[in-house]
């Protein structure tokens, strides 16, 4: 609301609103400025609830395994049995040992067969057979990455017959492709192996492997070899 009286800020005397100047000494007279009163608001941005994440692990430890045994509502003797199975894989490490072996398996049949074809060629069977046995031994002493063992005895195969091949020109007398093959192979394939596993089911295994790779082996650069002398 207006003030009711001014006061003159010369003399003292009190004015009615809205006189311009002072009644009593003549002096004009200064209305009051208010200043405005600034209301200013802050919004404050909703922050977004986020559920709580609950991590998972990807893989199944064997005390994880026991635990989850003990707790089940089974038979005890049924539930033991479950325990000492269920550990017994997780030790040796299922997934790997199958991977593994299936690398091994395709590593030594396309190394194998590689050398016993170009073998035929050149009427060495005897080079066939010999590469059959290293390819396959030296895949099974290796123990390394699944993608590691599918790719290094074939690689280093492959690489012997392009090399064998530019060379040969200059030694006819000697087999070079399927010669070459069996040592880039079987060099490759030994190459950046590691230590065998700690477990006694992978050492049992371990000491079969080479003899099982090298009949692989040698069944398969004699399939080789023979699809050598059909072809040529």
């Amino acid at each position: 609301m207006p003030n009711s009286s001014l006061t003159c800020k010369y003399c003292g005397a009190g004015n009615p609103a809205g006189t311009d100047r002072c009644s009593a000494c003549g002096a004009p007279i200064e209305i009051p400025v208010v200043p405005p009163v600034t209301v200013t608001t802050v919004n404050t941005p909703a922050r977004p609830i986020t559920p709580p994440v609950t991590a998972q692990r990807a893989d199944t430890t064997p005390e994880q395994i026991r635990d989850a045994l003990d707790a089940a509502p089974i038979n005890d003797q049924l539930k033991e049995g479950l325990k000492a199975a269920g550990l017994g894989l997780g030790t040796l490490g299922v997934g790997t040992f199958f991977a593994r072996t299936a690398a091994e398996a395709a590593s030594i049949a396309f190394s194998t067969f590689l050398i016993g074809y170009f073998a035929a060629a050149t009427r060495s069977a005897l080079i066939a057979l010999a590469g059959g046995l290293v390819i396959g031994l030296m895949v099974g002493l290796a123990v390394k990455r699944p993608i590691a063992v599918l790719l290094s005895a074939p690689l280093g195969t492959i690489l012997g017959i392009v090399v064998g091949n530019l060379l040969q020109a200059s030694l006819p007398a000697l087999p070079l492709p399927p010669l070459l093959a069996l040592i880039g192979g079987g060099i490759l394939a030994i190459i950046g192996s590691r230590r065998s596993s700690s477990n006694p089911v992978g050492k049992w295994y371990g000491r079969f492997r080479p003899f099982l790779g090298m009949a692989g082996g040698l069944l398969f650069a004699l399939l080789g070899y023979t699809a050598g002398k059909l072809i040529g």
